[in-house]
């Protein structure tokens, strides 16, 4: 299946996703499928083609469900998801791989690179961002903050930990417990066209570098 654009209405539906009960949702459950998930899993593999790495693209895995699973949810939590998200990983297990996500909702579009952190792949990370490569990575963090307004996401600890100093240049990356650079831009006219493929591309190239000092590092 190639790519040829979303629909513009089954986009448009994203905003109205998390007030809708099983019933509602049901009745345009045809209408989210032909024209936002099915395109979704197309554009991803179209996507990661057109990127400089061995990106892996499973429809089952890279295409996430509109439902949410409330088994453990906050009490009150919607059902259903405002946003279709598309992942794309290096390596032979998603979990632990270097991964790009593409995160689409109603009116914007995000990009992101980062991984989760087992115990081992942590310490991995530590003593990188705590020696000469973390200087590489944070050079990159501070690019894409001024070219794109990325930020940098994760899980962390309350102290930096030991044996780096609670004043090391790299304190906040050292607490985090898991990483992610990401941004968000506005959804372009092409949404509904072949050539937001191509837009997306653009966006997940700008992070092939820390995607790569991920790999270098910690894969």
């Amino acid at each position: 299946m190639s790519f040829d654009g979303f629909d513009p209405a089954a986009v448009a539906l994203l905003d109205r996703l998390p007030d809708m009960d099983a019933d509602e949702y049901g009745a345009h459950k045809a209408v989210l499928a032909a024209g936002l998930t099915k395109p979704g899993g197309a554009l991803i593999a179209d996507v990661a083609d057109r990127l400089d790495a061995d990106l892996t693209v499973v429809p089952r895995s890279s295409v996430s469900p509109m439902h949410r699973d409330l088994r453990f949810a906050a009490a009150g939590s919607p059902r259903y998801k405002d946003h279709l998200l598309l992942t794309a990983w290096e390596g032979t297990d998603k979990k632990s791989s270097p991964m790009f996500w593409i995160r689409v909702d109603a009116s914007r579009a995000g990009f992101a690179s980062g991984m989760g952190f087992s115990p081992a792949v942590r310490d991995r990370w530590r003593t990188a961002v705590g020696g000469d490569a973390g200087e590489t990575l944070a050079a990159e963090l501070d690019r894409l903050a001024a070219e794109r307004g990325a930020e940098v996401a994760g899980d962390a600890v309350k102290r930096v930990p030991a044996p780096f100093d609670a004043d090391h240049p790299r304190a906040d990356l050292l607490r985090l417990t898991g990483f992610q650079v990401r941004f968000i831009d506005p959804l372009p006219d092409s949404i509904g066209t072949p050539e937001f493929a191509g837009w997306c591309a653009d966006r997940l190239a700008a992070l092939l570098p820390v995607h790569r000092w991920l790999l270098a590092n910690l894969a």
